[in-house]
């Protein structure tokens, strides 16, 4: 699970966004009905999607790391989240197309820290239960 998630999460971070010569709204409409790309199709999303799509990006992973070796402790976890997210925000300096801001970076550790907020409510419920 862990594998197929960091698959996902590199196609859609490494993928390289065409620019286009025009920014009209008309142009990109052309762009993504003859490039029916779902990465395309993410990556001319609107502002705001992006922006939340950016927020939950790296939530999965304290769930699944925490599942995998259920010891390891929070803040490595959340170390490992912020350290994949600023070698993805690096890494897009140099994809065409692609641009690097460190409000990403805030953002996926914002995720990360709402992934490891699941976890803890997980833990609580599971401590209930016995």
């Amino acid at each position: 699970m862990l594998a197929i998630y960091l698959i996902a999460l590199a196609a859609f971070a490494f993928f390289p966004r065409p620019v286009l010569v025009s920014g009209s709204p008309a142009a990109l409409a052309n762009f993504l009905q003859t490039h029916a790309n779902i990465f395309y199709r993410i990556l001319y999303a609107n502002d705001r999607a992006i922006a939340i799509a950016n927020f939950f990006m790296l939530t999965p992973l304290p769930i699944i790391i925490h599942f995998l070796n259920p010891q390891l402790k929070k803040r490595y976890i959340f170390a490992l989240g912020v350290l994949i997210s600023g070698v993805i925000e690096i890494s897009q300096l140099f994809i065409p197309g692609r641009v690097s801001d460190f409000r990403d970076v805030l953002s996926n550790a914002c995720s990360v820290l709402v992934g490891i907020g699941c976890v803890r409510f997980l833990q609580k419920k599971s401590q209930q239960r016995h």
